[in-house]
């Protein structure tokens, strides 16, 4: 009998044979699952309870302003503490958290009141895991694998928020309730994974650092973020199209429902957006490496801009989600340049405390773009709102730093595409 043929060893490093890596993925995919299938129900239910875009803006923002306000302390705990637990305990807490609400809801009592309490609870619990998750994959991969490790992990978070938002509308239609418990039962499986992982994460804040306090260490992962140029400019951008395009999916979000469109195909409509960014991902490094940093960044700006533009031509629901579709591609192949470049390039022991800070000027926006959203949808057509989304984008494409930039001491290294930073000296 001839011996089929023999499977090919893994390489040393591989991220396949990573227990820990995987764990540690598997349990993040599970969380942005359930996180996609909540995140289109809440505005479904919001609308189904008060019939008021401008009281489904209103939720929006306390929820997304809760996650921008827990990033004050959320990068002092995830510095301090041993990243694992902080891990775990948020997790825990939010499965708990959106057991209650999902319980709310199954029995009548989900008041408006209700809705901003549980935004409050699971954005201060959201924001510490956020500020630890990274620096964990950093701990659990050895650097060499580290950009590999990364895009796995986004494709995977993208195919998560590719079927969360469709089951969640599905299931928002058999009970509006039903999202929220796959909300929480996919936390429940992140924290077992989380549990279950090997690695031992101590705390990196240096000796002595821990007695200084909170705002004082908080106040240090800004200082590290605006010492570093390019960087604070591609999170300031980045910071505003975060505004303008929380606005665009709430205004499709909202027209969809006013159509009469059933909640599967909502979500439907949402989920292209992952489709778009999961496609972003996996093109980022062969785009890094036909184009340099600064010229992704102009070229992915300028397509965002010209579709969300073209949104206002069109009132075709599918047409809608094959723009929102481009906008997320382009989006996640330029914010690779920024994902990559702050995590290799900010010391172990600044980790938590500068993805806090980066996370608190990501989040700042979309409240006010969800608010403004809201409050137009009542007076204006959405058309009009479409192209001042466009417009703005287009003014924050030409503001993208320019190779010069990138030259002087914060370049990134083409030789890998995206993937990589060169060693330097801190500024």
């Amino acid at each position: 009998m001839k011996p089929g043929p023999r499977k090919r060893a893994a390489p040393p490093g591989s991220l396949r044979r990573n227990r820990d890596f995987q764990l540690l993925c598997a349990g993040q995919g599970l969380s942005m699952l359930g996180s996609g299938a909540s995140a289109v129900a809440l505005p479904l239910l919001v609308l189904q309870i008060t019939h008021s875009p401008l009281r489904v803006g209103l939720v929006e923002a306390v929820w997304t302003g809760a996650l921008a306000l827990a990033c004050l302390p959320a990068g002092p705990v995830a510095d301090r503490f041993d990243r694992r637990t902080v891990l775990l305990v948020c997790e825990t807490g939010r499965a708990v958290a959106s057991a209650a609400l999902a319980a709310a809801v199954l029995t009548g009592f989900a008041p408006l009141p209700v809705l901003l309490a549980a935004g409050v609870v699971l954005g201060f619990l959201a924001a510490p895991f956020n500020a630890a998750v990274l620096p964990a994959v950093r701990e659990v991969v050895p650097e060499s694998r580290l950009a590999t490790a990364l895009a796995v992990n986004q494709v995977r978070g993208q195919l998560a928020f590719l079927l969360g938002p469709v089951v969640g509308g599905v299931l928002f239609e058999a009970s509006p309730s039903w999202p929220f418990w796959l909300d929480s039962a996919s936390y429940a499986v992140s924290a077992a994974c989380v549990r279950a992982l090997r690695t031992r994460m101590r705390a990196h804040l240096p000796e002595g650092a821990g007695r200084e306090g909170w705002w004082r260490s908080f106040a240090t992962g800004i200082a590290f973020l605006w010492s570093e140029r390019v960087l604070r400019r591609l999170t300031l951008i980045a910071s505003a199209q975060n505004f303008v395009f929380d606005g665009v999916y709430l205004a499709i979000v909202v027209t969809a429902a006013r159509e009469g469109a059933p909640g599967g195909s909502v979500g439907m409509l949402t989920a292209m957006s992952a489709v778009g960014a999961m496609a972003g991902v996996v093109l980022a490094p062969r785009a890094g490496r036909l184009l340099s940093p600064s010229g992704l960044l102009l070229v992915t700006g300028v397509l965002c801009a010209l579709l969300v533009g073209a949104m206002a031509l069109t009132g075709s629901a599918l047409v809608l989600a094959v723009l929102l579709a481009g906008c997320t591609l382009a989006v996640a192949a330029g914010g690779s340049v920024l994902t990559v470049a702050r995590l290799l390039r900010t010391p172990a022991g600044l980790q938590g405390r500068a993805n806090s800070a980066i996370g608190l000027l990501f989040m700042a926006t979309p409240p006010l773009g969800s608010s403004l959203t809201g409050l137009f949808l009542d007076e204006l057509p959405g058309r009009i709102l479409f192209l001042c989304f466009g417009a703005v984008l287009a003014l924050l494409a030409a503001a993208s730093p320019r190779e010069a930039a990138f030259a002087s001491g914060d370049a990134l290294d083409r030789s890998n595409g995206v993937g990589h930073t060169r060693a330097h000296a801190m500024d």
